[in-house]
């Protein structure tokens, strides 16, 4: 680049050095800061976690910008229609300022929100990073352009780690929100040779295919704990066996008159129609397969070498794709809930408390229960589950130390059905934590010091079922005026189990 490209005067560098350069060295300034302070410094001002919850809006400023201004240096190495001191300054200014922006939001949302674990803290210093690596290629940008000289190799080193510390940032982020594999596990699953496959001619049409389909889009609904239409789908025998209907999934040789059959062949809206609406149903080809295998015996050790259909083999061939996606995440899901049993186990053990799979969920969630003599168990306690609060379907915190401030954490648990909170000090003024649980539909409130206006809070629950409130001070008056606006949830005047 030559001169011309830069205009400036000695009084436009003195007014860089007197105003600028202290300018750009606040951002790093209040990076240090940031990385010294404790993590422990946890709070619940909702003010901080109005502004902290900005985060997730400002992000994608800073990565447009980042990315923009990269591609604007690169091209511009290039194509002088793209070296434009004017565009990329705006652009370094502009991803200095909403990274900042972006940073101290996230900060806020880190300790006011609850965040803990490695992924959380490794999202917090790749964007400390990234915001100190934009904010010094900026000063070096505007450093050489006052000194009317060309771009050098540090400020291409620092904007390099930028967008380095960017992609890792992001990830750790988008692990945080997803799950550590959210980017690796479409990858992964296309690779079956990541599990253990069978020769096409030693596949059972039973164990191998009919068995996946049926695990993947039956099961959760019809199994030995939640027996949807007394139909039970979970394994060969179940299949043939009559329920409470009298009705069995799979007559041998008869297609027509086996129930399962009939359910998935109901047009969509038709209220015993199987899956339900809104949940995938069975594939044209996956009904052709099932009812070829149903009308040849179902037997359990029919092969697919045996099977001489041209048409079903062709079908066969289609799905053989979809079957080892799903073996694998069937098998990779078993794996992650057994490592997880362990680790929760082993916390339970240290605490005193119980962790188990929960059956009514049909184990593939965990149940969480004190042991009697109940242990101390409040806030650190609970927040020792931190990272497995996502596993958790019911809890039962009967007679522990837990208090209204605790239902703030309680309310992560996203899959919770059932929650007991009897004989602990729970008044009810943490109840709005827990309102947007979408599947809460039981609350043990027990033997608390319920106060009845908390009691209005409930209302705003919308899956909620059944609330026990047996042995609390809130007036009859007030109970009769929340079944009269919530005349579906069952309010229950026993003290209830666990």
């Amino acid at each position: 680049m030559d001169k011309q490209n830069y205009p400036h005067t000695q009084q436009n560098n003195a007014l860089f050095e007197r105003k600028r350069l202290p300018l750009l060295l606040l951002p790093l300034v209040f990076y240090l800061i940031l990385l010294l302070l404790p993590f422990d410094t946890a709070t619940q001002n909702p003010l901080m976690v109005f502004l902290g919850r900005f985060h997730p809006l400002m992000l994608h400023f800073p990565i447009v910008l980042i990315l923009l201004t990269t591609a604007f240096v690169l091209l511009g190495k290039f194509n002088p229609n793209f070296n434009k001191p004017v565009i990329i300054r705006s652009l370094l200014g502009s991803s200095v300022l909403f990274t900042l922006v972006a940073i101290m939001a996230g900060y806020l949302l880190f300790i006011s929100d609850a965040y803990t674990g490695s992924l959380a803290k490794n999202h917090f210093y790749g964007a400390l990073i990234t915001g100190g690596g934009i904010t010094v290629s900026f000063l070096f940008y505007e450093w050489m352009h006052a000194k009317e000289k060309p771009i050098g190799f540090v400020f291409f080193i620092f904007l390099a780690l930028t967008n380095f510390a960017l992609a890792y940032t992001s990830h750790m982020g988008g692990s945080l929100t997803h799950g550590a594999d959210y980017l690796s596990e479409p990858l992964v699953s296309l690779l079956p040779s990541k599990i253990e496959q069978k020769n096409p001619e030693d596949m059972l049409l039973y164990d191998d295919i009919v068995a996946t389909v049926l695990e993947t889009k039956c099961a959760s609904c019809h199994n030995e704990n939640k027996t949807k239409g007394d139909l039970l789908l979970n394994s060969h025998g179940a299949l043939l066996e009559a329920g409470k209907s009298e009705k069995k999934a799979v007559v041998p040789g008869k297609p027509d008159a086996s129930e399962l059959m009939v359910r998935v062949k109901l047009p969509e809206g038709h209220e015993d129609r199987m899956p339900p609406e809104g949940k995938p149903g069975l594939t044209e080809n996956e009904r052709a397969v099932i009812s070829f295998w149903i009308a040849n015996g179902a037997s359990q050790e029919f092969r697919k070498e045996k099977v001489k259909d041209t048409s079903i083999l062709a079908r066969l061939e289609e799905m053989m794709p979809d079957i080892y996606q799903a073996q694998f995440k069937i098998l990779k899901d078993k794996a992650e809930f057994e490592a997880a049993q362990k680790e929760l186990e082993a916390i339970a053990s240290k605490l005193g408390v119980t962790v188990s799979p929960d059956k009514k969920m049909n184990e593939k969630f965990f149940d969480m229960k004190m042991k009697f003599p109940p242990p101390p168990f409040g806030t650190e306690e609970l927040q020792e589950f931190s990272p497995y609060f996502p596993f958790f379907s019911r809890i039962s915190l009967a007679s522990s130390n837990v208090k209204d401030d605790d239902l703030f954490f309680l309310a992560k648990m996203t899959e919770l059905r059932e929650l007991v909170l009897q004989k602990t000090a729970v008044t009810g003024d943490g109840l709005p934590y827990l309102k947007d649980l979408p599947h809460l539909e039981v609350l043990n409130l027990s033997f608390t010091p319920l106060e009845d206006a908390h009691l209005l809070h409930l209302l705003a629950f919308k899956s909620l079922k059944k609330v026990y409130l047996f042995g609390t001070p809130v007036k009859n008056e007030l109970i009769d005026a929340f079944q009269k606006h919530r005349p579906e949830v069952a309010v229950i005047l026993e003290e209830g189990p666990n």
